[in-house]
């Protein structure tokens, strides 16, 4: 943990649900990369990403209590759903990896992804709608404060409807790569929030976790920059979910780090809310 960290402030979240999250977004990862370098494993490749995100939604449910406390209940199952639907996706490619890069599979994968997006955008307009009300009723609220500012809500809400919006957008056509700009659009606004945010998430993941985490969402951005561009050409995404395999290791990385920053506040004294 960094010297000088306020242990008082920082959450009671175990250490095992973030290996637990690590271990889904390796998962991720290597499903990822095997996809765009083996592709004779294809159906290994993507039935390791469905159970990537299977462990990685696992990993938040089972801090339910917290993210209840914090959250709401209806936020949480919001983004549960998202990480659930973010994982059906490549279920139809571990049954029938020959599918890969057809309009008809490629559409639905759009409109999955599109639907999951809205759910985390939902998920965090409800987490604003409960922080403005612990601002109406602060003396009858026992709740812990949310401590995200509804700018970076609102950032981070609007990146993943716009993110949502355009995936469905582009799944009703003929897949026109221009209109990955709105994506690079949604995903600026999404990492403006995350980096905004990097204060309050050092004292609760470790700098070098949020930097992994930065780091990641950039690469992602990168992605979809490739991908709005007119020269690109990479139908079976193929290329892509090799660069979104390093944003997943990073991100498995990220994990491990918020562990051992968790274990070593928990070690340090008894962490509050």
């Amino acid at each position: 943990m960094t010297q000088g960290t306020p242990v008082a402030t920082v959450v009671q979240v175990r250490a095992t649900s973030f290996l637990l999250a690590a271990l889904g977004f390796l998962l991720l990862a290597i499903g990822s990369v095997g996809a765009s370098w083996f592709s004779a494993y294809d159906n290994l490749n993507f039935a390791l990403q469905t159970i990537g995100g299977l462990l990685i939604a696992l990993a938040l449910v089972l801090e339910w209590r917290n993210h209840v406390e914090r959250r709401g209940w209806a936020a949480l199952i919001f983004f549960i759903i998202a990480i659930l639907l973010f994982s059906a996706i490549w279920i139809p490619y571990a049954i029938n990896p020959d599918t890969l890069g057809t309009a008809s599979a490629t559409q639905m994968g759009f409109l999955t992804s599109g639907v999951a997006a809205i759910c985390v955008s939902i998920g965090t307009f409800l987490v604003m709608r409960r922080k403005e009300m612990h601002l109406e009723h602060p003396i009858h609220s026992v709740d812990p404060k949310i401590k995200a500012t509804f700018t970076q809500l609102l950032f981070f809400g609007l990146g993943t409807l716009l993110y949502g919006v355009d995936f469905i957008w582009i799944g009703e056509e003929e897949s026109n790569h221009a209109q990955f700009s709105l994506i690079v659009i949604a995903l600026v606004l999404i990492l403006i929030a995350v980096i905004s945010f990097e204060s309050h998430l050092t004292v609760q993941l470790g700098r070098p976790a949020v930097l992994l985490t930065i780091l990641a969402v950039l690469l992602y951005v990168v992605d979809f920059v490739l991908h709005a561009l007119p020269t690109w050409m990479d139908e079976e995404w193929r290329l892509s979910l090799g660069i979104q395999g390093v944003s997943y290791a990073l991100g498995a990385v990220a994990c491990v780090l918020a562990a051992s920053h968790k274990s070593k506040a928990k070690e340090v004294g008894v962490a509050s809310r």
